[in-house]
C-alpha cells in the first residue's frame, strides 16, 4: 500500500535488491521534476552504489529497453561495482549483439528472403517492383514499428531516419556493387534516386515551415509515396506493353524479306526487356557450390566478369518430387519431422571448410529454435519446405508465441529486470489454431504439401519480420547502453552504431538476394526502402504523435546531428546519380568502395563533431536576453 503524503511531497517506489522489494520514499516536487528530466549519462557520473536507484527513476534510463531492462540487470542484479566488471559486461552485451546478429541473419536467409521471392512471383512483378514495394517494405516495416513506440515520441526521429538511409544506401548499397556486378535499369534508378530527393526536401521543408508539423502535412507525406507506387506500377505495365508490342513487330517483319537490320535490333532491344521483366525461382545451390572455397578468385579491387544467371528452378517439380498415389498419406511422419528439425543442411556440410563448419555448429542451436516456430515455405526446397507433423505443431505454436511477443512488447510490464510475458490474447489462440491443425494433420499427405501450403507464407512472413523487428531493437538498446556507459551522446549513437545495427537487416537481406541472382531486386530495394523510411515512417508518427503539434516542436525532430545528416544524405543521392551515369548504369566493386568511403568520412565527421573538433552544419541556437 502506498504511504500517504502531503502534496508537496512524491511518493516514489525503489527497488534496492536482487528480489525486487519494493521501498517508499519521499521526494521534494522540484527535485523529482529534476529526476525525469535527467540524462541517463549523469546517472553513469554517479558512484555505483547508487545506480541502482537512479537507473529506476531517471525517465531517460527506463525508455531505453525493450525486452531486458539492461540497466536494472546491470546495477541492481548484477552488482556492477567498479570499471573492470563493468567493461566486462559491455563486452557481455557485445557478444549478445552478435548472438541477435546471427538470428537476425538466420531468419533473413531461411524464412523471409524466400518468402519474398516466391510473394513476388505469385503477384507477377519483375524483380524491380518486387524490390521497391515487398522487400523495402519488409526492410523497413521495423523502423516504422519503432517510431510509433513511446521511447521515440520525443526522440529526433528525423535525425535517426535519415542516419538509417545512409547506412542502408552506402553499406548495403555498397556490399551489392562489391558482391555482383550487374547492369541497371538506368531509367529507373533515376527515377528512384530523384523521388528519393523529393522525399528528403519535403520532409525537411514540412518540418521547418512552421517549427511544427500538422495532420495535413502528414497526409501530404504519404500522397508522395502513393504517387511514387502509381508510378512504379505503370512503369511495368508500359513494360509490358511495349514487350508485346516488339514481338508483335517481329513476327511481321521475320514474313517480309531484306529486314534482317531491323529485326535483329528489335530483337535485341526484346531480350533487354524480357531480362528487366522476369522473375523466377533461381537454383541458389549451384551458386552456393560455385563459391565454395573462394568468394572470387580476382584481384580484391577489380570487378569480376558479370556472372550468368543461374538455372530456373522447376518449383512445379520440385513440389511433388516424392509423390506418389499409392504411398500411405503418413508415410514416414515420424522420420521426416526429425530430418526437418536437423539444424545443419547435409549438402552445406559437405561443401563447408572447417571453419565454416564451426559456424554450422555454433548457429545450430539457434536455428533449431528457428524451424522449430516458423514454417519454411521455399519453392527450392523439396516439397517446398513441407513437413506434415511439423507443420501442424507450427499451426499451434507460431500464433501463440508471436502474439505473446508483440503483446508483452506493447505493454510492457517487467518483473526484475525481463519483460513479462503477457498471455491475455494469445491463451485464446489454441481455440482457433487447435482445430485448424487438427483438419491439416487429417487432410494432408507427407509426400506432397496441400494446396493450401502456399498460406504457411503468412506465418513464415509475419514472424520473420517481427524477429528482425525483436532483433533490430535490441541492437539498437544495447549499443545505446554501450555508448551511453562510455560518455557518447544519443544523438551520436543513433547515427553511428544504431544505424548501422538497423541497416544490418538490409545488408544481410540485400547481400543475400544478390548472390543468389536477384541484384536488381536488391538494389531497388535500396533506393526504394529509404524513400518509404523517409516518407510512411515520417508520416505515420506525426499523424499519431500529438507532441509534434506543439510550438518548437522541429528542434527535437530535427536534432543535433539533423543537419549533418540532411547533408550527407544530399551528397550521397548526388554522388549516387553521378556514378551510375558515369559507369553507364554499371554496378563495379569500385562504386561499393565509393559508397563505404563517403560513409567513413560520414562517421569520421560525426566523431569530429561529438569530441567538439569540428563544427556541425547546423547553425548555433540564438536565445533573446531575458
Amino acid at each position: 500500500m502506498v504511504p500517504t503524503s502531503n502534496p508537496e511531497r512524491i511518493p516514489i517506489r525503489i527497488s534496492t535488491d536482487q528480489d525486487d522489494k519494493l521501498n517508499w520514499t519521499y521526494l521534494d516536487h522540484e527535485f523529482y521534476t529534476y529526476l525525469k528530466n535527467m540524462s541517463c549519462m549523469t546517472v553513469m557520473k554517479l558512484p555505483y552504489d547508487r545506480r541502482c536507484m537512479m537507473t529506476q527513476q531517471v525517465l531517460d534510463c527506463q525508455n531505453i529497453i525493450n525486452l531486458f531492462n539492461y540497466f536494472k540487470m546491470m546495477y541492481c542484479a548484477f552488482h556492477i561495482s567498479d570499471m573492470i566488471t563493468e567493461i566486462e559486461v559491455m563486452v557481455l552485451f557485445c557478444l549478445v549483439v552478435i548472438a541477435f546478429l546471427f538470428v537476425m541473419t538466420l531468419t533473413i536467409d531461411v524464412f523471409f528472403a524466400p518468402t519474398m521471392k516466391i510473394v513476388s512471383m505469385k503477384l507477377h512483378m519483375n524483380e524491380y517492383l518486387a524490390g521497391v514495394t515487398l522487400l523495402a517494405f519488409g526492410n523497413t516495416c521495423p523502423d516504422l514499428i519503432a517510431n510509433l513506440m513511446p521511447i521515440r515520441a520525443d526522440a529526433p526521429i528525423f535525425t535517426i531516419t535519415v542516419g538509417n538511409c545512409l547506412a542502408i544506401i552506402l553499406l548495403s548499397g555498397g556490399m551489392v556493387c562489391f558482391l555482383k556486378p550487374f547492369k541497371m535499369n538506368g531509367p529507373s534508378t533515376v527515377r528512384d534516386l530523384l523521388f528519393l530527393l523529393l522525399s528528403l526536401i519535403m520532409l525537411r521543408s514540412i518540418i521547418f515551415s512552421e517549427g511544427n508539423v500538422t495532420a495535413t502535412e502528414s497526409i501530404v507525406l504519404m500522397g508522395i509515396y502513393f504517387s511514387y507506387l502509381i508510378i512504379n506500377i505503370l512503369d511495368l505495365l508500359l513494360l509490358r506493353y511495349t514487350i508485346r508490342k516488339l514481338r508483335r513487330e517481329v513476327n511481321q517483319l521475320q514474313t517480309s524479306p531484306g529486314n534482317a537490320s531491323v529485326v535483329a535490333e528489335k530483337k535485341r532491344l526484346l531480350n533487354e526487356l524480357e531480362r528487366d521483366d522476369e522473375l523466377n525461382i533461381n537454383d541458389t545451390k549451384q551458386i552456393n557450390r560455385e563459391m565454395t572455397g573462394s568468394i572470387e578468385k580476382v584481384f580484391f579491387f577489380n570487378t569480376p566478369k558479370q556472372r550468368i544467371r543461374p538455372p530456373v528452378v522447376d518449383h512445379i517439380a520440385n513440389r511433388t518430387i516424392f509423390y506418389n498415389v499409392g504411398n500411405p498419406k503418413n508415410l514416414f511422419l515420424l522420420t521426416e519431422f526429425f530430418e526437418s528439425l536437423n539444424p545443419i543442411d547435409e549438402a552445406e556440410w559437405k561443401l563447408a571448410g572447417w571453419c565454416q563448419r564451426i559456424l554450422l555448429i555454433v548457429k545450430s542451436p539457434l536455428t533449431f529454435f528457428l524451424i522449430l516456430f516458423i514454417p519454411v515455405v521455399d519453392f527450392e526446397k523439396d516439397k517446398h519446405g513441407w513437413s506434415k507433423l511439423l507443420n501442424c505443431t507450427q499451426i499451434i505454436t507460431n500464433p501463440f508465441l508471436m502474439i505473446t511477443l508483440v503483446h508483452s512488447s506493447a505493454t510492457s510490464k517487467y518483473y526484475a529486470w525481463y519483460i513479462v510475458p503477457n498471455l491475455d490474447i494469445s491463451m485464446w489462440t489454441p481455440c482457433v489454431t487447435l482445430p485448424l491443425a487438427t483438419a491439416v494433420l487429417i487432410h494432408s499427405r507427407t509426400d506432397v504439401p496441400p494446396f493450401y501450403h502456399i498460406m504457411f507464407i503468412i506465418f513464415s512472413f509475419s514472424s520473420s519480420v517481427v524477429i528482425i523487428w525483436v532483433c533490430a531493437s535490441e541492437m539498437e538498446v544495447l549499443t545505446s547502453i554501450v555508448g551511453i556507459v562510455f560518455n557518447l551522446s544519443g544523438n551520436f549513437m543513433a547515427i553511428t552504431f544504431g544505424s548501422v545495427s538497423n541497416a544490418m537487416a538490409d545488408i544481410i537481406a540485400n547481400s543475400n538476394l544478390a548472390l543468389q541472382g536477384y541484384e536488381k531486386m536488391a538494389f531497388a530495394a535500396i533506393i526504394g526502402g529509404p524513400v518509404f523510411a523517409l516518407v510512411v515512417t515520417m508520416a505515420i508518427p506525426f499523424a499519431f504523435n500529438t507532441k509534434v503539434r506543439t510550438a518548437g516542436a522541429a528542434f527535437w525532430l530535427y536534432g543535433e546531428h539533423g543537419e549533418n545528416c540532411y547533408i550527407f544524405l544530399m551528397i550521397t543521392i548526388v554522388a549516387t546519380l553521378w556514378w551510375c551515369m558515369i559507369f553507364n548504369f554499371n554496378a563495379r566493386r569500385s562504386a561499393g568502395i565509393f559508397m563505404w568511403l563517403i560513409f567513413v568520412i560520414f562517421i569520421i565527421y560525426c566523431t569530429g563533431v561529438e569530441m567538439d573538433i569540428v563544427h556541425e552544419f547546423s547553425r548555433d541556437q540564438l536565445f533573446n536576453p531575458m
